[in-house]
């Protein structure tokens, strides 16, 4: 009875994270890329090919992290692994599990790159650390947002496929063909994720560019950095990104609010909250928005954002 409901438990743990990660995803990702990996996560004519080289991806990772990868270790990770850990809780995705790139495997690998099935459920964020610690905070922030956008979005798959047809010599130029509308339209997702998490445009362009530099030949055909720049620019002008700014600007000014909030999040048992018994019960009103603090009237709705991008790219 015990493991039954120890069973039940972790289904509905794993349904409900599921609809909060996608429930996440929609707020800031672009609708038409979320839509034809939908298809191509759920299609069987998709899985068919997908399938096969998931299959040959077990075997190709054993052989990563024997030559190549590395699980992080020691202290001086853990502040590299703090930082993912809160990008992750701000996007609302899963944690995947993070590889670090050996010192002699460098160079054969971007700063970060997403691996993993088209069920999420065995992904990988390769992660170059040395490279990484050399970029400036909100750079950093940018990169490691991009790769775990490309998760959340269900990109990893793709990334996966590139990589394990290249390393095996078997039909990979058929496979960027095959799949290189999807590969162009997977990079729009991931670079709002990377702006929401840098907060600021400046930065996100740069660190946008550094990505896009000394790839290696196997990795997907994403779309051109100069449309790439322009959608980001519109995307920078959005409601979402106005939130998350007014969010971090409050917890930058009010750090005990934020504590608070904290401790409620994380903790085990219930937090008792202060309460002044001299005064009377307040009524059950909506907290007014703080001065300083509001969305720009003139911020634009993400659909907004979505339509010009579309009509540009001439998708459906």
């Amino acid at each position: 009875m015990t493991s039954n409901l120890d069973l039940g438990r972790f289904v509905q743990r794993r349904q409900f994270r599921s609809f909060e990660q996608d429930l996440a995803r929609v707020t800031y990702a672009y609708g038409v890329d979320v839509r034809r990996f939908h298809w191509l996560n759920q299609s069987m004519t998709a899985q068919t090919l997908m399938r096969a080289l998931e299959l040959r991806w077990s075997a190709v990772a054993e052989e990563l992290m024997r030559e190549e990868l590395q699980v992080p270790e020691g202290a001086v990770t853990l502040p590299f692994l703090q930082e993912i850990v809160r990008i992750a809780e701000l996007l609302r995705v899963t944690l995947p599990a993070v590889r670090l790139v050996t010192p002699s495997a460098r160079g054969r690998w971007p700063l970060v790159t997403p691996l993993g099935n088209a069920r999420n459920s065995d992904d990988w964020l390769v992660v170059d650390a040395l490279a990484l610690a050399e970029l400036a905070p909100p750079q950093r922030a940018f990169l490691l947002a991009q790769g775990l956008g490309h998760i959340q979005c269900g990109h990893a798959a793709l990334f996966m496929a590139h990589y394990v047809s290249h390393r095996e010599h078997r039909g990979h130029t058929a496979l960027r063909l095959v799949l290189r509308s999807f590969s162009r339209l997977a990079a729009f997702s991931a670079d709002r994720a990377g702006l929401l998490a840098a907060g600021e445009f400046a930065p996100s362009v740069a660190a946008l560019a550094r990505s896009s530099e000394q790839l290696p030949p196997w990795y997907p055909s994403l779309a051109d950095l100069a449309e790439r720049k322009r959608a980001l620019e519109e995307f920078n002008h959005s409601r979402v990104v106005a939130r998350v700014r007014s969010s971090r600007r409050f917890v930058q000014d009010h750090p005990s609010v934020h504590e608070l909030v904290d401790q409620l999040m994380h903790a085990s048992e219930p937090v008792a909250l202060p309460v002044d018994k001299t005064s009377e019960p307040a009524k059950a009103t909506p907290p007014p928005i703080a001065a300083g603090y509001e969305v720009p009237a003139d911020a634009w709705p993400l659909a907004r954002c979505d339509q010009r991008l579309t009509l540009r790219l001439g998708v459906l």
